[in-house]
């Protein structure tokens, strides 16, 4: 009985970490989107004052 309670908590303990890393990169991922988007308006709006 112990042991498959061990491998549970295992299992969990990985789904949990993947699913930590996994919203880690789609943090990362929409932070560089939204950084990319903020200098293409800053170039936009440059452009436009000339």
């Amino acid at each position: 009985i112990t042991y498959y309670l061990l491998l549970i908590t295992y299992y969990l303990l990985l789904i949990t970490f993947y699913f930590l890393l996994f919203t880690f990169y789609l943090l990362l991922i929409t932070y560089y989107l939204l950084l990319i988007t903020y200098y293409l308006i800053k170039n936009e709006t440059k452009k436009s004052r000339v």
